[in-house]
């Protein structure tokens, strides 16, 4: 987290944000971890500053606040050691924060939209690990290669909208290497700057219930249907 948008994920635009002022790490056992990376006007933590360069464990729930910025960032979806997964992170503007792809901080508000995805990782994404593989190997052209013959089963016969979404939903349930799989894709609402930039375009352009063709971002390449 940090004002200068080329250099982090989630870009804080309050001029109290210092050109990187936070991290959140995420650990292999499932810990999300914050760090104020020694910001001029501090990182809060459900009302205390943090110290500075020193992690701090976070849990469900966790209130984060940046220098002055009116914004506040809530944890979603923290799971406990053990269950090795990976949150996202996006910017909270209300206290109704609603759930972003795969846990991490979210916030509420704004034009929304509601999606479901399903997301093949390869070696070349940002974490190249989910839930189905320990170490993912394979290349960008061939995860590529796997969203499409998913669409074309998807679309296979024309199915009406709740016979694409109950299908949608399956087949991310067994294949989606984002944890959302469990919830067959669903990634709740969000509005924008919740997700990564090509991903969040290619939600935002979908019709309700129409299914995007292959979508890259960071994390690997999605599929990604518009349910609401």
């Amino acid at each position: 987290m940090c004002r200068d948008a080329s250099v982090c994920d989630v870009p804080l635009s309050h001029a109290s944000a210092s050109r990187q002022h936070a991290a959140l790490c995420h650990h292999t056992d499932g810990r999300v971890f914050l760090i104020d990376l020694g910001s001029s006007h501090g990182t809060f933590l459900d009302g205390s500053q943090l110290p500075p360069n020193k992690p701090v464990v976070l849990k469900n729930g966790s209130a984060i606040k940046f220098g002055q910025a009116p914004a506040k960032f809530v944890m979603r979806d923290v799971e406990s050691a053990g269950e090795k997964r990976r949150s996202d992170a996006a910017p909270d503007s209300t206290t109704n924060a609603k759930r972003s792809s795969s846990g991490g901080l979210v916030r509420g508000g704004g034009s929304s939209v509601r999606a479901a995805h399903l997301l093949v990782k390869h070696a070349g994404s940002r974490r190249p690990s989910s839930w189905k593989e320990k170490v993912i190997t394979r290349s960008q052209e061939e995860a590529l290669a796997m969203i499409q013959a998913f669409r074309e089963q998807l679309v296979a016969g024309e199915p009406d909208a709740a016979e694409l979404a109950a299908r949608f939903a399956e087949l991310a349930g067994q294949e989606s290497h984002c944890s959302s799989a469990r919830r067959g894709g669903d990634l709740g609402e969000f509005g924008p700057g919740q997700m990564q930039p090509a991903f969040e375009s290619a939600a935002f352009a979908l019709e309700v219930g129409q299914l995007s063709g292959p979508v890259f971002s960071d994390s690997g390449v999605h599929l990604i249907l518009r349910t609401a």
